[in-house]
């Protein structure tokens, strides 16, 4: 009976001196009494809180730690795949994806495959990997417009006219590319014989430049004069 009474009267003196600790620290505080009272009354759900806290800045900072290694690393290994040639490049760029696909390095990547593709002839395979992006991307990604140009032009060259016009009029939804979207489209309804529909292109084409000036004044000015030129052969 004495050896429990003594084991409890420690682990009394021993949570009175924590108290007493905690309790003196408030004192120096010098706060109003009813904070240290509420303090005191709470300080076991405070501490747990205090942890808590202390536990996810931890974390947050470790995992800030492994993305910008995680990046740096699939950076590396995108710059290495591109000093690659053929075959080997081909492969190296789909390890970066499979590696680290949530990276912009896996991204840039996919488009180096589908260039990759296009220049083999390869058109289906390169207008899959591009769709298969550009789902992943979402709409308001910066690499949207790339993406969708890209698919514009392989359309084009895998004569699936109607999903070129359907990729260019998405990218004429996205501001600063309206006008590449509009010369593209016009000189697609004019290979399809839709001539109405491609002035009525070319001459939207032709009203937005002239007030934004896009480009440069040299690239704008040799892009407006294939436009008018095209105006012109169509309407003869």
């Amino acid at each position: 009976m004495s050896k429990q009474q003594s084991s409890f009267e420690l682990n009394d003196l021993r949570e009175n001196s924590h108290v007493e600790q905690y309790n003196g620290i408030l004192d120096q505080l010098d706060l109003p009494p009813g904070i240290v009272e509420f303090l005191q009354k709470n300080q076991r759900k405070i501490w747990t809180v205090v942890t808590i806290i202390a536990v996810v800045i931890i974390s947050t900072a470790l995992y800030d730690s492994y993305s910008t290694y995680s990046l740096n690393k699939a950076a590396k290994a995108y710059d290495a795949a591109l000093l690659l040639e053929g075959e080997q490049r081909a492969t190296a760029l789909n390890t970066v994806k499979e590696d680290f696909s949530s990276t912009p390095s896996a991204v840039w990547g996919q488009i180096q495959l589908t260039h990759i593709d296009q220049e083999a002839g390869k058109y289906k395979e390169a207008i899959d990997r591009l769709e298969s992006l550009k789902s992943e991307l979402g709409k308001e990604d910066l690499l949207n417009p790339l993406v969708l140009a890209n698919l514009g032009a392989l359309y084009e060259q895998n004569q699936q006219l109607d999903k070129a016009v359907a990729a260019y009029e998405l990218l004429h939804k996205r501001e600063g590319y309206e006008a590449l979207a509009l010369s593209n489209l016009g000189r697609l309804y004019e290979s399809m014989e839709k001539k109405e529909q491609a002035v009525a292109t070319y001459q939207r084409y032709m009203s937005l430049t002239e007030k934004k000036g896009e480009a440069g004044p040299a690239q704008n000015s040799l892009a407006r004069d294939m436009v008018q030129a095209s105006l012109n052969r169509i309407l003869q």
